[in-house]
């Protein structure tokens, strides 16, 4: 063959060529192996590390679908865990890919978020924070055995809006014990718009929210006599 007709893929069967004869077996083995083209990646494609693929996507997309995040990697719990984990991203991009999680439910990723909470629940950090409000909504809508306890460790924040997340994702779990968690909380919570979220969950899973007491009415005083 003349060296302009060099084709990629066929120097090894050259090679082979000038082997002395007779060949091993494993000179033929050797030389077969060579030859035979790589077979491509199942999967699309989407084997490696999936986070960059996944970052971008959620730098654009607040609101993700499941199709789109399978269609970046075939199991993209994984990844999107460690990007949530990540110090080092941005903290909307980590806060997004929490919320995402609410689309792959599975025992690990209800660990991951039950844990998340545990671990940050009384956070004073603004991005933590964040996280822990995307947290709340998707682990209640995941739920679990251990949602609803884990949920109402948030209503020990300082923040109003992770509060108020937090009762959303109790209402969400429909746990048995919610309704509970939730009166508890609305004995004590000073913040208005809290308060009527509380309520608003109560209603959702069918608790009549208690009415303030009322203070009894006055009596009214008798006018006096005056004597003749």
């Amino acid at each position: 063959m003349p060296p302009g007709d060099r084709v990629a893929g066929t120097i090894p069967q050259r090679l082979c060529y000038r082997l002395p004869v007779p060949l091993t077996y494993l000179a033929i083995a050797v030389c077969a192996l060579a030859a035979v083209p790589p077979t491509p990646a199942s999967g699309g494609g989407k084997t490696g590390d999936a986070r960059p693929q996944l970052a971008a996507y959620l730098a654009s997309h607040d609101v993700p679908t499941l199709a789109e995040l399978r269609g970046l990697a075939s199991a993209p719990d994984k990844p999107l865990m460690a990007i949530a984990e990540d110090v080092r991203a941005e903290g909307l991009i980590r806060a997004r890919a929490v919320a995402a999680l609410r689309l792959l439910p599975s025992p690990a990723v209800q660990g991951f978020l039950g844990k998340l909470v545990r671990t940050k629940a009384k956070s004073n950090d603004a991005t933590e924070r964040l996280i822990l409000r995307r947290a709340a909504v998707a682990l209640g809508w995941i739920s679990g055995p251990r949602a609803a306890a884990d949920l109402a460790l948030l209503f020990d924040n300082a923040d109003p809006e992770v509060r108020l997340d937090a009762a959303i994702g109790l209402g969400l779990t429909r746990a048995e014990g919610a309704p509970a968690l939730l009166q508890r909380q609305l004995a004590v919570e000073s913040v208005p718009r809290v308060h009527d979220q509380i309520e608003r969950q109560l209603r959702v899973l069918g608790q009549v929210p208690p009415e303030p007491e009322k203070a009894p009415p006055r009596k009214e005083r008798e006018p006096m006599r005056g004597g003749f």
